[in-house]
């Protein structure tokens, strides 16, 4: 198991105490001119700082901080810099007066959580301990919730009690899904990638059965809801024990819980293969396949629809740092390794997967598609136009959800500030919402262009074809980050059904779309300046954006569509049962 964290080395452990020390120099000198009457103490405590570093290497940084009353001091020595998300520069310091400190509870817990934000699961479990021990009024309940996550990113699957029992006469073609959530409770593209490529096994000679996770869709609309129901004539089972917290389970305990329900349903339904695609953390829904996988023999494919390992943190920079990225990247490896055969959605994704040691032979491609009837070419929708003040304007804009940084909405801000500039009257419209909407518009509003940039808000999934129609030049901005790297995204299918010139930013996930210049052209990741000079050559070669817009309409009309990814599954589940039959 490789779980190499993020450590510091020698050196730069040596370079941050030593910039903690300039920095307690620089507060110790405050304090002296500050206060005069205490120069000989301060004068004392200099000396035995620089007594302290004068070592040619800091073993142990214990006692250059020992004595220090100022910021720098003790705990506040963590709390300062974990507030500014500094976490090596507190971690120097914690390491500098962990043995003086072990004693007190609030050192420890400030310890705990820093190692937490870190992602040093093993530390923040033991400090955890170490605390319980000292406070016996911490809530066990969290602690073992705590053990549940370390213990699931620790090489654990479930165990379905009782020796191996193969399912008898399992019915030909028949495949049940482990999912996390679908329709028709939730919109989103994980439910509509889900449903859609469901409906295009059924029409295509297979036989889904759906099992969504305990807990769904309780959480949502309460317990009035069928445990059994048809979505577009597929049966949908619900997972359900009656009213308890799934949410605030242990994830072992709950993915326990998960396995066992599961089991009995396939035991009901007798499918002949096991699919799970990817969870909330990714791997989680894999998990309890390599359960049923090892209990019923079944053979059991991995969906992998997305990376994950980075979701664990919103601090950006430590995101694919640390223990927990570490375990939970082996945990996933361990998943598609265990897996008799591996689904991605893109060429990109297969290639970061075969460059994790993943055969390349064991991994297929399905896909993601459009929905060809719901989006047809259109002409711009003149009451939206009005409504939005874009009847005489020439438009670039994106369509997404304001969740999450890589989408770099901020790009097209920009942009749009320099086509201004420039003379242009072109109009940014951004569609969409969420918690950075606000952030957003503030910018828009600092940069003066508050009249230039459209912001619809949320909108109903049935109207959505009608806003792309607001849009000229449909610009995908992704900025580097695992997921915008790698996977592809549904908007642009959706646009290129809409017959709209794509843009996009030279991601590989992203490139793979457009094939440039053949369906779409790209500009750097984040380079403003450089959409904004590619928007003006575009927006006066209207013959260049009409021909990209028809090759990306000719292409998804004919080898992306939904119900193109039912033969697609036929064939990736034919390779299983042959491989099955020669084991």
């Amino acid at each position: 198991m490789n779980l190499h964290s993020r450590k510091l080395s020698d050196k730069e452990m040596l370079d941050l105490a030593m910039g903690e020390l300039d920095r307690a120099h620089a507060d110790i000198s405050r304090l002296l001119r500050l206060h005069k009457s205490n120069v000989s103490a301060m004068s004392s405590l200099l000396e035995n700082i620089n007594r302290e570093s004068g070592s040619d290497r800091p073993h142990s940084l214990e006692g250059l901080v020992v004595q220090l009353t100022s910021r720098f001091g003790g705990l506040n020595s963590i709390t300062h810099y974990l507030a500014e998300k500094k976490y090596d520069n507190a971690f120097v310091w914690a390491s500098a007066i962990r043995n003086r400190l072990s004693k007190d509870v609030g050192f420890v817990r400030a310890l705990r959580d820093l190692q937490i934000k870190r992602g040093e699961v093993s530390d923040a479990l033991l400090l955890t301990h170490e605390v319980a021990r000292q406070d016996p009024r911490i809530n066990a309940a969290g602690i073992r919730k705590l053990e549940g996550r370390f213990r699931e990113m620790s090489g654990w699957t479930p165990k379905i009690p009782g020796l191996k029992v193969p399912i008898d006469n399992p019915v030909q073609g028949r495949i049940l899904h482990l999912v996390k959530e679908s329709r028709p409770y939730l919109s989103n593209g994980f439910t509509s990638r889900s449903q859609r490529n469901f409906v295009a096994e059924a029409q295509s000679g297979l036989d889904p059965v759906v099992v969504t996770e305990p807990g769904f869709p309780r959480g949502l609309v309460g317990k009035s809801f069928p445990r059994t129901e048809q979505v577009d004539g597929i049966p949908h089972v619900r997972l359900d024990v009656g009213d308890i917290d799934y949410a605030g389970m242990p994830v072992d305990d709950f993915l326990q819980m998960f396995a066992q329900l599961a089991y009995e349903e396939v035991v009901k339904h007798r499918p002949a293969a096991i699919h799970a695609s990817s969870g909330r953390r990714g791997y989680e829904t894999a998990l309890v396949g390599l359960a049923l996988q090892e209990k019923t023999g079944l053979p059991f494919v991995y969906e992998v629809r997305s990376f994950f390992e980075a979701n664990w943190t919103s601090d950006v920079e430590w995101e694919s740092t640390g223990e927990t990225f570490s375990r939970r990247m082996w945990v996933e490896e361990m998943c598609m390794n265990r897996a008799d055969r591996v689904l991605t959605i893109g060429q990109a994704m297969k290639d970061e997967l075969i460059s994790r040691g993943i055969p390349a032979d064991k991994i297929g491609i399905i896909p993601n598609a459009v929905d060809t009837i719901a989006f047809t070419p259109r002409d711009r929708s003149q009451a939206l136009a009005s409504k939005h003040g874009l009847q005489d304007f020439p438009t670039f804009g994106y369509v997404s959800n304001m969740d999450h940084y890589r989408e770099s909405q901020e790009t097209l801000i920009e942009a749009c500030k320099i086509l201004k500039d420039a003379g242009s009257q072109a109009r940014c419209v951004l569609v969409g919402s969420g918690p950075r909407k606000d952030a957003l518009v503030a910018m828009a509003a600092g940069l003066g262009i508050s009249d230039r940039v459209v912001f619809t808000g949320s909108v109903d999934h049935n109207d959505i074809p009608d806003y792309y129609s607001l849009i000229d030049i449909f610009v995908v901005p992704r900025i580097p980050e695992r997921a915008a790297t790698y996977v592809t995204p549904l908007k642009p299918f959706e646009a290129m059904a809409l017959r709209k010139p794509i843009v996009v930013s030279d991601l590989p996930a992203l490139t793979e779309i457009v094939a440039p210049p053949e369906r779409g052209t790209t500009f750097p990741a984040g380079d403003a300046g450089a959409l904004a000079s590619l928007l003006m050559r575009l927006f006066d070669d209207p013959e260049e954006c009409m021909r990209m817009a028809s090759a990306g309409l000719d292409w998804v009309t004919t080898s992306r569509t939904w119900g193109s990814n039912g033969e697609r599954y036929v064939e990736e589940f034919g390779k299983l049962f042959e491989e099955d039959a020669t084991k």
